[in-house]
């Protein structure tokens, strides 16, 4: 498929976001008849852009359960928390917007005027907190609170081809601005330097939001054998002359997260040379991805990524090696600490994308790479197509 660029805005253009939305709001409305669901309250900021696609105020990240969007069966009508309809898409009406309030008391009021979730009798949520246990059957007297979020986790893994179309754009200026850090790669230049200039670079395209913290940071060699972990928080560190440099990152388009990840030596001006060790590095890495590249095709499971990452004789990395990706990151795919078990509960299939990473250390330092993926009907893309620069030639 073609990259349509950057030219496909959400305002309109060479992606139908109409059709998009419309889409995901159908797929959503089809899990709740398909869960029994009279009712579906959202509060997590990802899940609810992902149902209305609405622009609010960004209001992810650590804080308490609240009613953010509640969509009802019967009336197939999505009613939205938002003090204004800027940003809001012109299928949710304005008299379908309800007000924010510190008050919970105020929220269980506007809750109760939402026509049809009174008498709903299964309710789902992606989360719940002690207070709104007590306060939510107030809207929903009748109601059987049940979990929302597994169902959603599913149906959000499986994208449409629009939704693709967003992350290959993700994808492209993550890569365009993951090579203007690259460029910056000089003895002496701080790590926070190199995510200055990813960030720069990002926000030329019109971008503001970054999909992550991302990674842009000198690597440590081994010492007496122990392998040295990933540092994923840059810092005022000032990088070395034949030092690996790590660097990952990820820009959020319309919504969709692309992230890529590459290690780069830093060499002297104008010398082009790498050392044995850091291109043995960078064959370990390769085999690594060899092996977890042969299971990502439909019908694996996160199980069998870890085991293939696991039977090439390298070490887990301390963070997950693949991630589900689509409005931000939606879960952990597999090599998290919750374990094999949690691994195997999730199936790739056609529409998953996926950002697969490895990690592997010796005494030249470390060397990150990570690809975005998207699982096709008989295997899988990489939508990532940065080159790995010296030390892969």
């Amino acid at each position: 498929m073609v990259n349509l660029g950057t030219m496909a805005l959400d305002e309109g253009g060479r992606i139908d976001f109409d059709r998009l939305r419309s889409d995901r709001r159908a797929r959503v409305f089809a899990m709740m008849a398909e869960q029994g669901l009279d009712a579906l309250i959202l509060s997590r900021e990802s899940n609810v852009r992902y149902a209305t696609g609405a622009h609010r105020l960004w209001v992810a990240g650590t804080r308490p359960f609240g009613p953010g969007c509640v969509l009802v069966g019967e009336t197939g009508a999505v009613h939205l928390m938002s003090t204004w309809d800027e940003g809001i898409p012109a299928e949710i009406p304005r008299e379908h917007l309800f007000g924010m309030s510190w008050n919970p008391l105020i929220l269980v009021e506007r809750l109760q005027a939402i026509d049809g979730l009174a008498s709903a009798r299964r309710v789902g949520v992606d989360a719940m907190g002690p207070l709104w246990t007590q306060l939510l059957p107030l809207a929903a007297p009748e109601a059987a609170f049940v979990d929302g979020e597994g169902a959603l986790r599913a149906v959000r893994m499986r994208k449409s081809a629009d939704e693709v179309v967003c992350i290959r754009t993700a994808v492209a200026i993550a890569e365009a601005s993951l090579s203007t850090a690259i460029d910056t790669i000089r003895p002496g230049v701080r790590e926070r330097e190199l995510a200055g200039a990813f960030a720069q670079r990002m926000t030329e395209f019109g971008l503001t939001a970054p999909a992550m913290q991302g990674v842009f940071c000198a690597t440590d060699p081994d010492v007496g054998g122990r392998s040295s972990r990933l540092r994923r928080i840059p810092g005022d560190r000032a990088v070395d002359e034949g030092t690996l440099v790590a660097i990952a990152g990820g820009v959020l388009y319309a919504g969709y997260e692309g992230s890529v990840g590459r290690t780069q030596p830093c060499t002297g001006r104008g010398s082009r040379t790498v050392t044995h060790q850091q291109r043995e590095l960078f064959e370990r890495w390769s085999a690594v991805w060899t092996r977890i590249a042969d299971v990502l095709h439909p019908g694996a499971t996160g199980a069998d990524l870890r085991a293939a990452y696991e039977a090439s004789g390298e070490p887990l990395p301390g963070f997950p090696i693949a991630l589900s990706v689509g409005v931000g990151v939606e879960a952990p795919i597999a090599g998290s600490k919750l374990g094999p078990e949690f691994d195997r509960q999730w199936t790739l299939g056609p529409g998953t994308v996926l950002e697969v990473q490895a990690y592997v250390a010796g005494v030249a330092g470390g060397y990150l790479g990570l690809e975005t993926v998207l699982i096709t009907d008989d295997g899988h893309e990489v939508l990532s197509t940065l080159t790995h620069g010296p030390l892969a030639s």
